[in-house]
C-alpha cells in the first residue's frame, strides 16, 4: 500500500508538510467522515422506523379487516326465525346483507391495496436500507485502506524525518565538539599567555616593593637617627638647663637658710623684749603724771629690737 500511495500522491486529499500530512485537514477529513456516517446511520434508523410503523400500520388494517369480516359474517346470518318474519323486515335484512358484503368487498380491496402499498413501502425501505448499508460499507472500506495508505505514508515520511535529524544531530554534535576543542585550544593558550604575563607582572611588583621598602627602611632609619640626634641634643639643653636651675636653687636656698637663722634670732629676743615691756608698763602705772605734754622716752635696745623686726627680711 505504501508503494502505491508513493506512486500516486496526488490521489491523497491532504497538503504534504515537513512531518508528514497536515494534522488538520486529516483530523477534519476523518470529522466529516465520522458526521456523515452518524447522518447515514440517522437516516437508516428513521427508514427502519418508518418501515415499522407501516408494518404497524398494516397489521391495524388487517385487524379492523379481521373485525369488520366478522361483523359481516355475523349479520349476513338470516335469524332462525326468518320464516315468520314479515316481508319488510326480509328486505332489510337483504339489504344489510347487500350493503354488509359491499363493505367486506370495500374493505377487502381496501385491505389489500393497503398491505400492497405496505409491501411495496417496505421492499423500497429495505433495498434503500441494505444499498445505505452497501454503500456505507464500501466506503469505510475506501477510507480503510486510505487511512492505512496515509499511515503508511505518515511512517515513511516519519522515518525520513527521524533519519535526517538524526544526521543533522550527529553534524551538529560533531560542529560542536570542533568548536569545543578549537575553543579549549584558545582558552588554554590565552590561559598560558595570562599566567606568563601575570608571572612577569608579579616579579616586577616583587622586585618594585623590594626597592621601594628598602628605600623606606632606609628613609625611617634616616629620621630615626635625624630624630634621636634632635632628642639628644634636646636632652642635652634640658640636662644644662636642669643644672643651671639646681644651681640658682643651691644659691637660694643657701640664702633662704640665712634667712630662717635670722628671723629664729629675732624670735629668741621676743620674750626678753616682751618682760622689758611689761616692766614699763608697770612702772608707768605706779608714777603719776608729771606733765600735760608727753615727753618720749628714751630708745633702748627692746625699741630698736622691735624696729629691726618690723624691717623686711629681704632688707
Amino acid at each position: 500500500m505504501a508503494n502505491e500511495h508513493d506512486r500516486h500522491p496526488a490521489t491523497l486529499p491532504f497538503t504534504l508538510v515537513r512531518r508528514g500530512f497536515d494534522r488538520d485537514e486529516v483530523r477534519n477529513y476523518f470529522e466529516r467522515f465520522d458526521a456523515e456516517l452518524r447522518v447515514t446511520a440517522t437516516d437508516r434508523d428513521a427508514a427502519a422506523a418508518q418501515a415499522r410503523n407501516l408494518a404497524s400500520q398494516l397489521e391495524h388494517a388487517r385487524d379492523e379487516i379481521e373485525d369488520l369480516r366478522r361483523d359481516i359474517d355475523r349479520l349476513s346470518v338470516p335469524p332462525t326465525t326468518a320464516e315468520g318474519m314479515s316481508d319488510r323486515i326480509s328486505r332489510m335484512l337483504r339489504l344489510a346483507s347487500d350493503e354488509a358484503s359491499e363493505l367486506r368487498a370495500v374493505a377487502e380491496s381496501d385491505a389489500a391495496e393497503v398491505r400492497s402499498i405496505a409491501q411495496q413501502d417496505a421492499a423500497a425501505l429495505q433495498a434503500k436500507h441494505e444499498s445505505m448499508l452497501a454503500e456505507l460499507e464500501e466506503r469505510r472500506t475506501a477510507l480503510e485502506i486510505e487511512f492505512e495508505q496515509t499511515m503508511a505514508s505518515a511512517r515513511t515520511e516519519a522515518a525520513k524525518i527521524i533519519e535526517s535529524a538524526q544526521a543533522e544531530a550527529s553534524r551538529l554534535g560533531a560542529e560542536a565538539e570542533a568548536k569545543r576543542k578549537s575553543v579549549q585550544e584558545d582558552f588554554e593558550i590565552t590561559m598560558r599567555e595570562r599566567r606568563t604575563k601575570v608571572t612577569r607582572a608579579v616579579e616586577q611588583l616583587e622586585a618594585s616593593s623590594k626597592a621601594e621598602a628598602a628605600q623606606r627602611l632606609k628613609d625611617a632609619t634616616e629620621e630615626s637617627q635625624r630624630r634621636l640626634q634632635s632628642a639628644t641634643q634636646q636632652a642635652e639643653r634640658k640636662i644644662a638647663h636642669a643644672k643651671e636651675l639646681a644651681e640658682e636653687l643651691r644659691v637660694l636656698r643657701g640664702r633662704v637658710l640665712a634667712q630662717l637663722l635670722g628671723v629664729r634670732g629675732q624670735l629668741d629676743s621676743i620674750p626678753a623684749m616682751l618682760a622689758s615691756v611689761n616692766r614699763e608698763s608697770e612702772l608707768l602705772d605706779s608714777t603719776p603724771t608729771a606733765a600735760t605734754t608727753p615727753v618720749d622716752p628714751p630708745a633702748d635696745d627692746t625699741t630698736v629690737a622691735l624696729e629691726k623686726e618690723s624691717a623686711p627680711v629681704g632688707s
